[in-house]
């Protein structure tokens, strides 16, 4: 069951491509770095090069794959002068762009990547896919191509997580969070969701922040702005029924939390995304 909803989650996230490149070094020498707002991943093709996390260093070998989430302090050098090839991308993984799914998956900082060839050839193709022509075809191959990465990477690291590990998740919290996130029009009190997992409301709002980094209250009030955002830019529906899709009483409530996330009214949002303009 708890395989189903964490899949529920994975199908409504959106992979998004920040950067990427393939570098070449014979030198590295970076000290108590810290990503923020996004995760990166860089596998070594060929050369070596060392990662310190916390207190452990560990060595990079061809074929290893570096992972590093947001927040995390972390050195990354080379202690010799042979050249060492990178491949590497800065990424998000989230549902409407606020819950960050990746740290459900408990994949490892650093592991070997079994089948480093199919990644190396599709990583290729996704470098080459932004220097083809045809705009719209060439948006299709990059998020196809990104997609399989995505993929290669995370079935590997799946081998190195411990099952039982991945279960002391807690299920409830999963379905909470899969309700949350797939009903931004309901209205949900933080004592209701109590109720319903026979728990405290402090604790609740306390161990869900723990793991998803927000209270559930907060991040349903992100997800209904999120929505209203992609709602706003199609410039199909009005505001009277946007607000009413999104479960708010009346206009007013609507434009005032909107305002009060983004700094600007939904109308001057719509007016950004207005073909007319």
């Amino acid at each position: 069951m708890k395989d189903d909803i964490l899949s529920s989650l994975l199908e409504t996230a959106e992979l998004k491509i920040l950067t990427f490149d393939i570098h070449h070094r014979t030198e590295m020498n970076y000290r108590k770095n810290i990503i923020k707002e996004f995760y990166m991943m860089t596998y070594i093709r060929k050369g070596s090069a060392k990662l310190r996390v916390q207190n452990q260093i560990y060595d990079i070998d061809p074929g290893t794959v570096i992972f590093i989430p947001p927040d995390l302090e972390y050195d990354q050098y080379k202690d010799n002068d042979e050249e060492t090839e990178f491949l590497w991308w800065n990424f998000t993984f989230k549902i409407q762009n606020v819950v960050d799914v990746l740290p459900l998956l408990q994949i490892p900082y650093i592991y070997p990547l079994k089948n480093h060839k199919k990644f190396e050839a599709v990583f290729d193709e996704f470098m080459l896919s932004r220097t083809q022509g045809g705009y719209i075809s060439n948006i299709i191959l990059q998020k196809a191509k990104s997609l399989e990465l995505l993929y290669l990477l995370v079935d590997n690291a799946f081998e190195k997580v411990h099952v039982a590990e991945m279960r002391q998740q807690s299920h409830s919290f999963l379905s909470v969070l899969l309700k949350i996130v797939s009903q931004p029009e309901a209205s949900f009190s933080l004592s209701d969701l109590a109720k319903e997992l026979h728990m405290n409301p402090t604790y609740v709002s306390n161990r869900f922040k723990e793991m998803f980094g927000k209270s559930p209250i907060l991040l349903h009030r992100e997800i209904k702005i999120e929505k209203a955002k992609s709602l706003l830019k199609i410039q199909e529906m009005n505001m009277t029924e946007i607000s009413t899709s999104l479960g708010f009483n009346d206009v007013q409530t609507f434009t005032r939390l909107f305002k009060k996330y983004t700094g600007i009214s939904p109308s001057q949002y719509k007016g950004l995304f207005d073909k007319n303009l």
